[in-house]
């Protein structure tokens, strides 16, 4: 009898056997994806999106750019965290060393450049579009750009006419065309935007100062709040000090209630859109409803854009009983109840 030898067939290998190697790659496609990878050359863009680009759009610019190695992989990360839902457009500072997680979230989170700027209390509209359109700009993140913030005419433009395009509460008493006393000065890191949008984050910023106790305040003066800028935007530029400004509005207070001409330099100042000293007779005879010399009361509007001290000032004035001041050219002044106190004043300023 002849015994045959069986040969054992070999089993096939399960899903079990090879499931660590899937994982493996898994885990390395997932790192690759989302925290690499680092084949790209380092380099860093700005890039200007619109509010109404797409992850598409967005992934398509990107890699034209060798920004990102991969537009799949930053479609599948947009979609991933809804990009789409919450993208707002703006102004980027993109590193191609970025991971599709990192950029995406940087969209996702509106992490645009910001440009500060510093408004000083007591600018004009004029000037404040001076500093917004000065170049080249520098960002928060340290990039420069030539491309000013605004185009200043336009922006002048806004600001000189465009009130009936920004009604305000604040200036429902505003019988002028511009909009001079309602943007507020601060520092600010603004991103890119429009110069409408700009006037109206700046006077949005005012409206936000603007307490209720300060509107019930003017309410009680029987005042309106353009008036309360007006003297405010008076009382910031004649001082120089800012502890006086609370005894300089109360000057001008006394002088309203008793039907007294201002008599403020800068008022005159304004109208002639210079600033300097002394002003001369011809100067101080300019026909302008901003002249104090020449009209009573307080001005039409508001000649530069005050602060926040200086509104307070004009709402809470010092208990004096002033109604003249000289300046002693140290940013103080000394102040006289009657005129022959003030010639008294302006003598022994002009003493050796």
């Amino acid at each position: 009898m002849v015994h045959r030898r069986r040969h054992k067939r070999p089993r096939p290998l399960g899903f079990s056997y090879f499931l660590p190697v899937f994982l493996l790659i898994a885990a390395w496609s997932a790192g690759f994806l989302l925290f690499g990878p680092q084949c790209l050359p380092a380099k860093e863009a700005v890039v200007q999106f619109s509010r109404e680009e797409t992850s598409v759009g967005i992934g398509q610019r990107l890699y034209q750019q060798g920004l990102i190695w991969n537009r799949t992989d930053f479609l599948l990360e947009a979609r991933s965290q809804h990009l789409d839902e919450f993208f707002s457009g703006g102004e980027y500072l993109v590193s191609s060393q970025y991971s599709v997680r990192e950029l995406v979230s940087e969209f996702k989170e509106h992490q645009v450049l910001r440009y500060p700027f510093t408004l000083p209390e007591g600018s004009s509209v004029r000037q404040m579009g001076e500093r917004l359109a000065k170049t080249p700009l520098v960002s928060l993140k340290k990039t420069q750009s030539t491309t000013p913030f605004i185009e200043k005419a336009f922006f002048l433009e806004l600001v000189l006419e465009g009130r009936d395009q920004f009604p305000s509460e604040l200036g429902a008493d505003n019988k002028t065309t511009s909009l001079e006393g309602y943007l507020y000065p601060s520092t600010y890191a603004f991103e890119r935007m429009g110069e409408t949008e700009l006037v109206h984050s700046l006077m949005q910023e005012l409206e936000k100062q603007v307490s209720l106790e300060w509107r019930k305040r003017a309410s009680d003066l029987g005042w309106s709040f353009h008036q309360v800028l007006t003297l405010a935007s008076i009382v910031e530029k004649e001082a120089g000090d800012l502890a006086e400004m609370p005894i300089i509005s109360s000057v001008f207070h006394n002088r309203l209630v008793d039907e007294m001409l201002l008599q403020s330099d800068p008022t005159v100042e304004y109208a002639i859109q210079a600033r300097h000293f002394p002003l001369t007779p011809e100067e101080l005879a300019t026909d302008s409803p901003y002249n104090t010399y020449l009209y009573p009361g307080l001005p039409v509007g508001p000649i530069c854009n005050p602060g926040r001290q200086a509104i307070e000032a004009a709402l809470f004035p010092a208990q004096t009983d002033y109604y003249y001041f000289v300046a002693k050219g140290d940013g103080t002044h000394l102040f006289g109840r009657t005129y022959a106190e003030h010639l008294a004043n302006i003598a022994s300023l002009e003493e050796p």
